[in-house]
């Protein structure tokens, strides 16, 4: 029975795709990448080679002296959109304490070859990230807090609140999930506030098992307004400046518009690094930590 190459099955799309970004970003692609990463016969990493050509046919072409196809300048990708990220987590290793890669690791792993002949042990020192605290709850909050959001349930919590003095059991009715970029919410009625707030699951200490029914409750207006941002260029800025920012954002027109929900407004705000829109400057959570002073003996 030959080697064919269904796209319509996902194993066999997904080794196309993989020979789709591994000519685009790596410049090249061989059977043995295939052989390697998905333990395909060579007979079957060729067939797939030869559907991909059937696919595209002008993405590729054979270099005989490098033993290998690679990608046309102006090759055009037919299988997925090409994102930065995945380049980053399949071809390059980035290095981090614990030597995991920060991008979900690398899927061909570090015997592929670089583009630049490169040996690819020396990837992970070719991109970083910003290395931020894990910001997360226990596995039974998360537990709780999702089944009561599912089921439409009251729960009980011991939240630690940065607003009130000390922290204590309050009852809340979760309806939706926010990421604000850094950390994980849980958008709730809180019956002690007699209103829609945030919750930060990681401040959640623990809670008891959800069981009671919501009652009727009104909707959460800020979460379902929509709002529209306006965004252009500070025209403080000069004009150099001002054609950097435009570059940078993609504002082909000079102006972009950004639909946001009017509860994550804020949140939007400070990631873009824009004023807050209630006025309020809050006090940072952390602090640098001065070295304590020497004593004199």
């Amino acid at each position: 029975m030959g080697n064919n190459t269904n796209p319509s099955q996902w194993a066999a799309l997904e080794r196309l795709r993989f020979i789709e970004r591994s000519a685009w970003w790596r410049g090249m692609v061989n059977r043995n990448d295939l052989q390697q990463v998905y333990g395909v016969s060579q007979a079957q990493a060729s067939a797939d080679l030869q559907k991909y050509l059937e696919l595209n046919p002008t993405a590729l072409t054979y270099s005989l002296k490098r033993k290998r196809y690679e990608g046309t300048p102006t090759m055009k990708c037919v299988l997925h959109q090409p994102q930065l990220e995945e380049a980053l987590g399949q071809f390059l290793e980035p290095a981090s304490p614990g030597g995991a890669g920060g991008w979900g690791g690398s899927l061909a792993g570090g015997a592929l070859e670089s583009p630049a002949s490169e040996p690819t042990s020396h990837a992970g020192m070719r991109v970083a990230g910003v290395g931020l605290p894990q910001r997360t709850a226990l596995p039974a909050v998360h537990r709780s807090i999702f089944l009561a959001t599912l089921q439409e349930l009251r729960v009980r919590i011991h939240y630690l609140s940065l607003t009130q003095r000390r922290p204590g059991w309050r009852w809340i009715t979760p309806h939706a999930f926010a990421h604000d970029g850094y950390r994980w919410h849980v958008r709730a009625w809180c019956e002690e506030n007699k209103a829609y707030r945030d919750f930060v699951l990681g401040r959640i200490k623990e809670t008891e098992w959800p069981t009671l029914p919501a009652g009727r409750l009104e909707p959460d207006a800020e979460w379902h307004t929509w709002l529209t941002l306006d965004l252009m260029p500070n025209p403080a800025l000069s004009k150099e400046q001002q054609e950097a920012v435009k570059a940078d954002y993609d504002l082909k027109s000079g102006r972009m518009s950004l639909q946001v929900r009017q509860a994550m407004l804020e949140y939007t705000l400070a990631h873009l690094r824009l004023p807050a829109q209630n006025g309020k400057k809050p006090a940072p959570f952390l602090v640098l930590h001065d070295k304590e002073p020497e004593q004199n003996n």
